[in-house]
């Protein structure tokens, strides 16, 4: 199963990466001269550290969703018919492909988790945080089923949930080992 879940990672790599991060370094510069005048068109004390620490984090949130929409449309073919699973847990894990899309959309939303608090303060606190994956992953599963690029699953959105929650109790832990070191 690993290797199925590192071979699917390395060919989204290969296909989205540097776009990827070509698209937010243009990006991010844009938002890094914006926030520099507005620093000096209103004197405020924004610190420098604030200035690269919403930058860099605004960088990683485009190459993140362009990787996110790589993977969920990008890359795949429409299918024949729209398909639709509402019911929870009914997703088939009986061979490791299938399990590996398990543990793919996990870790496909730890960075929705780790790199939105740090964007919003709303979302500094789980059940915004929480309440954000779960509509990005619903709004994610809506054009799937829309544009019939991939099947709509419940069991997509938990395991979007679930993925965001880990992202959002790493930054958590992180913040707080960050503060112990200082």
């Amino acid at each position: 199963m690993l290797e199925i879940i590192f071979s699917d990672i390395s060919n989204y790599m290969d296909s989205y990466f540097l776009k990827s991060i070509a698209l937010g370094l243009i990006c991010a510069f844009v938002m890094l001269t914006l926030l520099n005048a507005f620093k000096r068109l209103e004197k405020d004390e924004i610190s420098e550290r604030r200035i690269i620490v919403k930058t860099t984090a605004f960088f990683l949130w485009i190459v993140y969703g362009y990787m996110v929409l790589g993977i969920a449309f990008l890359c795949r073919k429409p299918i024949f018919g729209r398909q639709l699973s509402l019911i929870p847990f009914s997703t088939p894990v009986g061979n490791a492909r299938l399990l590996a899309y398990q543990v793919e959309n996990i870790l496909m939303f730890i960075p929705y988790g780790m790199i939105i608090p740090v964007l919003s303060t709303y979302c500094k606190k789980w059940y915004w945080c929480l309440l954000g994956g779960i509509l990005s992953s619903i709004s994610i599963e809506v054009l799937q089923y829309m544009t019939m690029r991939g099947k709509a699953q419940i069991d997509d959105v938990l395991l979007n949930a679930a993925g965001t929650m880990i992202g959002w109790c790493i930054i958590k832990l992180l913040g707080r080992w960050h503060r112990r070191m200082d």
